[in-house]
This record gives structure tokens, C-alpha cells and sequence, in this order.
């Protein structure tokens, strides 16, 4: 019987969605100019050969849930504190990681440092198909990393890996980067989207087969996701994104998905000559050391996935120059910032009109979170009548259209963090008042109805 030649699809490459014929826009995740043509066929997954004679897999039978029994995992360290909280405490043996991050931001040297705390467990495997085992040598050397557990190939075959993987059974696997592995019965190039699903389904079985954990480096695209379709995140256990600016030292990373924790964790790392090293001082990251008064300047608190972090949240206004005053934010929504401004001029009678807003968060970190409105209210009022807010207080809650300060959730981590920086007195919502009240009883508490009771 002759073989089947093969067939030409067309794919998105955002969701990974097939069609008979190309167009212009996905129907599926109603993206534009992501359809490509692929090649399938040979043994691949749109191969549909199966005989109609065959009989039908005997399935599992399904077994109560009150009757699963539950399995304790011994989670992997990674002599990083910061990042084993990232994970949830530690890697599990059988998971699929990835690793996103943009080119050059230290994704490679990352795993390296996990490779170093590891490799005193147990073998670990480099597999790297963007660079050579010399370069790779050249890094380590620089790194000061000597460790003959640590074995390095150049492997692209997923096939081959997962043999590798099975014979050798080391206690971690890294693959740098998923975008250069490719499944040899397929016919299509290393990085198109159906080598990108098959070659990671074929490292998902290995993983759950062999319980070694697999890490899958990615790249990012311009849009700042993870190069592939999503389905290629749906598979893995869990997702980091590695970002940071490349003309800065630190290096932030976070997790966005996670089965075995909390999403939103993040860890920061400083970039030195040796190495990564991890930052576990954060407060002279995202607060001025100074302790002196200056107005616009108003300290908050932040969730990040499981726990609190302390910022600054600066702001200044001035009168603009131009025919309309310009709105500008970085690290913080500016639509958020609009929408305040607003809020402000008309319950607090400030006319900011006439004014130009630019409002920061300090340290480079981006916050979404309503919560911190109330600090960006503050900010922006203590700006524009040049009035310091001492450095003892803090400003939580999230600001209605209305002028109405709504409550916030996980109010005692966010306390018991502004009081480890040395707040004193706190601005919050009255709903979350007796939620706090009591706990912690060197915080002098002001429960806030409406942004008039500020004082402005």
C-alpha cells in the first residue's frame, strides 16, 4: 500500500486552529493575518487513516472522587527561595514548565542558576538547540559553574530527547528553546505551529511517564505573549514569564499559570557579571529610601499573588502648557488615571482641567490592581496643592465614579506589610474597618466612606 502524500492546511498560529483554505482573520480567536500554511501528514495529528474496522479502545472506568487517593509530592528545590515560592514551593517531579521571556533578558542564564542548585541532587540535561555546547561552556565558565552533573546536548529531535529523558532519568531537563525542537515524522519546519503542539505533547507524555520535570524555554513575540499557539500554554503545567528591561539590572519573574499554586507570584533578580542573585530587600526596590516629605508622593500596598508588596505611588501636576492637558502613567493604568482625575475635580473641587497629569509608580513595576486608587487620589491631590503626605501613612482602597471608596480584599496581609515598612497610620475603606480593626494594634486605622473625609 502506497503512503499517503502529504496534505496542506492552514493554521493559526495564535490558537492554533486548522482550515480547509486560507483568510485573512482566525474565526476562532478573531486575530488578523495569523493563518499560515502547513504542511501535514506522515503520522502527524491531522493524519486520519484510522480504519473503520477497528475496534474501539477499552476506556478506564470512572472512579468516585471521594475515592482518589491523594499523592504527597516531594517538590524539587531550587536553592532559590524566591522562586521556590513562585512555584509553590518547589518544581514536582513530572510537571511541564515554560519559560517566556523577550531575547537577551537572561532566560539562559536563569537556567543555569536553577541547573547549579540542582545538579547537588542529582544529573541534570541542557538541551540546547539555539547554542553550542561551547558557548554554553563559555557562559557557565563565567558563571563559575563546574559541575559534572551537568550534561549538555544539542538534541532537536523531540524523539530523541524523550528516549535521552528515559535512559538517563535526571532529576531536571531544560530545553532552550522549545521554538528550535521539531518531531521528526512531521515534514514541516522547527517552529511552525503543529511542530511547536506535537513536539510539546510528545515532552508532556515523557514528563507524566518518567516523573521528571521538564522546563520549556519560549520565546516572546512583539505582542509580549509566548511565540505559539495558546494551546501550547494550556498543555504545560505551568507558565513564567522572565521580564525585565534590558538596560536595567533587575529581572522580574512572575508566574501566570500555575497547578500547583498561586498565580501572580513573583521573584526579582538582580543581573551581576557571575550570575543572577535574588533580591529578597524589596522595599529599597519600590520605595525611596529618603525619608523625607514630598508631596505627590504616597506609599500603598499590592497583592502579588500570594502575598503583599509595598510601592510608592508618585504623581505630579503642573499647569499645561498645551490647548489640552496631557494624562500620562507609567506602571499604572492611564485609563485608570483619566477616569480619577475626573473623579477628583469634581468631589474635591480641584480644577485639574487646566493641569497636566503624570502619575508613576516607583521602581519600574506595572500594577493593575484597584486597590490603588485611593494612593493615586492622594497623589494626585497632594500634588496639585503641593502639600507632603508623611511617610508614616498609607493609602488602600479602590474609588467608585461617584467618589465612594469601596473595600479591598486580603486587607490583613496588606496591613501587616505597610506596617513591617514603618506605616503608622493607614487611610482605608470603612467596610474593611472592622475586618481590621484589632489585628494590629500599633496601626492607627481611618475608615474612609467617601473621598471627602480625606482632608483635600
Amino acid at each position: 500500500m502506497s503512503k499517503k502524500p502529504p496534505a496542506k492546511v492552514f493554521i493559526c498560529k495564535a490558537c492554533g486552529a486548522d482550515f480547509q483554505r486560507w483568510a485573512g482573520k482566525c474565526s476562532v480567536c478573531n486575530e488578523w493575518n495569523t493563518i499560515e500554511e502547513q504542511v501535514v501528514g506522515g503520522g502527524g495529528r491531522f493524519e486520519t487513516t484510522v480504519k473503520e474496522t477497528q475496534s474501539p479502545r477499552k476506556y478506564r472506568s470512572p472512579v468516585s472522587v471521594s475515592n482518589i487517593e491523594e499523592h504527597s509530592y516531594q517538590r524539587l528545590s531550587t536553592s532559590y527561595s524566591e522562586m521556590d515560592l513562585v512555584l509553590g514551593g518547589g518544581i514536582v517531579p513530572g510537571s511541564l514548565l515554560l519559560i517566556g521571556g523577550e531575547p537577551g533578558v537572561g532566560k539562559s542564564t536563569l537556567v543555569l542558576e536553577i541547573a547549579r542548585g540542582l545538579s547537588k541532587a542529582g544529573k541534570v540535561l541542557y538541551i540546547s538547540g539555539e547554542e553550542s555546547a561551547s558557548q554554553i561552556g563559555m557562559r557557565a565558565r563565567r558563571m563559575g559553574l563546574f559541575d559534572e552533573n551537568i550534561l549538555l546536548s544539542s538534541e532537536i529531535y523531540a524523539e530523541n530527547i524523550a528516549q535521552m529523558v528515559t535512559d538517563i532519568r535526571p532529576s531536571v531537563v531544560f530545553i532552550d528553546s522549545i521554538q528550535t525542537i521539531m518531531k521528526e515524522s512531521l515534514v514541516n519546519q522547527a517552529g511552525s505551529v503543529t511542530q511547536l503542539r506535537e513536539a510539546t505533547q510528545v515532552f508532556l507524555e515523557t514528563a507524566k511517564r518518567t516523573g521528571v520535570p521538564i522546563f520549556l524555554i519560549g520565546h516572546i513575540t512583539k505582542e509580549g505573549t509566548i511565540a505559539g499557539p495558546k494551546v501550547l500554554e494550556h498543555l504545560v503545567d505551568t507558565v513564567l514569564y522572565f521580564e525585565g528591561d534590558r538596560l536595567n539590572y533587575y529581572r522580574i519573574l512572575r508566574a501566570v499559570k500555575n497547578r500547583f499554586g498561586a498565580v501572580g507570584d513573583t521573584a526579582i533578580f538582580e543581573m551581576a557579571s557571575d550570575g543572577l542573585k535574588q533580591v529578597l530587600d524589596r522595599h529599597r526596590l519600590f520605595i525611596s529610601p529618603e525619608s523625607e516629605e514630598r508631596s505627590g508622593s504616597v506609599l500603598s500596598s499590592v497583592m502579588e499573588g500570594s502575598r503583599a508588596i509595598s510601592v510608592e505611588v508618585q504623581a505630579l501636576v503642573t499647569k499645561s502648557s498645551f490647548g489640552q492637558a496631557r494624562r500620562m502613567a507609567e506602571g499604572l493604568d492611564n485609563r485608570r488615571v483619566i477616569l480619577l482625575a475626573a473623579v477628583i475635580e469634581k468631589y474635591l473641587s480641584m480644577p485639574l482641567s487646566e493641569s497636566d497629569i503624570f502619575s508613576n509608580l516607583a521602581g519600574g513595576l506595572s500594577i493593575d490592581e484597584p486597590s490603588l486608587d485611593l494612593a493615586i487620589t492622594a497623589s494626585i491631590a497632594s500634588s496639585f496643592q503641593d502639600k507632603p503626605i508623611p511617610r508614616s501613612t498609607g493609602f488602600l482602597g479602590e474609588v467608585g465614579l461617584s467618589g465612594e471608596v469601596r473595600s479591598v480584599g486580603q486587607i490583613g496581609l496588606r496591613l501587616k506589610e505597610l506596617l513591617g515598612i514603618g506605616i503608622s497610620k493607614v487611610y482605608l475603606p470603612h467596610g474593611n474597618l472592622k475586618e481590621a480593626s484589632g489585628i494590629f494594634g500599633d496601626l492607627e486605622l481611618i475608615g474612609v466612606k467617601h473621598l471627602r473625609e480625606l482632608g483635600f
